[in-house]
């Protein structure tokens, strides 16, 4: 991944995971989100109806930042690059899709869960990792204790799987952590239920408090 997309979502904080489901709520759901501060997003290629609702939020709310999960299978890199995307992730490191992303240049940072796939990631030239799922693996304590002896090759990580309000402060305190992610955001019941007023609210709350921890570790 670039380095000037890495220092953009280090800017921005906190991206929100999106599945959407019903695309009626995709625009609402992203203006929500920016209307709380938070303006990238991880919208995930779980649902029949992803790839329309990244073009609807790519031309309806263009303050938002779109970034594409889950991208795993041959095409989908360039496809979701062509609707708008400017990066996207995956929950494992598969080289095949890396190479695609690269060859189409679309900002992509693969998952990892250990000492090794971090290694396979480095040696592949990245700069930014999706650590994943984050608390499943041991949180923090985990992280710490994996990529301590990788410190000095400068690597971002991006968090996510079990990160919630409560444990945000103990990611934001670390300072190769950078951006966050979080699926408690824009849960889906809240999407379903149309309760944006909500989804605000939970964006608020997680830039405040990611400001004020990346505020005291300067």
């Amino acid at each position: 991944m670039d380095q000037s997309i890495i220092d953009i979502l280090e800017k921005k904080g906190i991206v929100a995971v999106l599945v959407i489901d019903d695309l009626d709520t995709a625009v609402d759901s992203a203006k929500a989100l920016v209307k709380g501060g938070i303006t990238a997003i991880e919208l995930a290629l779980r649902t029949p109806v992803s790839y329309e609702a990244i073009e609807l939020i790519h031309k309806n709310v263009p303050e938002m930042m779109i970034g594409v999960g889950t991208v795993i299978k041959p095409g989908q890199a360039q496809k979701v690059k062509e609707l708008g995307a400017s990066f996207a992730v995956a929950p494992g490191l598969n080289p095949k899709i890396m190479k695609e992303a690269k060859e189409c240049g679309l900002p992509f940072a693969p998952g990892i869960s250990t000492a090794s796939e971090l290694e396979k990631a480095v040696e592949l030239g990245c700069k930014l990792v999706k650590l994943f799922p984050a608390e499943a693996l041991g949180g923090i304590k985990y992280f710490k204790a994996m990529t301590g002896p990788y410190k000095y090759l400068g690597i971002k990580y991006f968090p996510l799987g079990g990160v919630s309000e409560e444990n945000l402060p103990l990611w934001a305190s670390e300072k190769d952590i950078c951006p966050i992610g979080g699926s408690w955001i824009a849960k889906g019941n809240l999407i379903k239920e149309k309760n944006y007023t909500e989804i605000t609210k939970r964006a608020r709350e997680a830039v405040k408090i990611y400001k004020e921890i990346k505020k005291d570790l300067k």
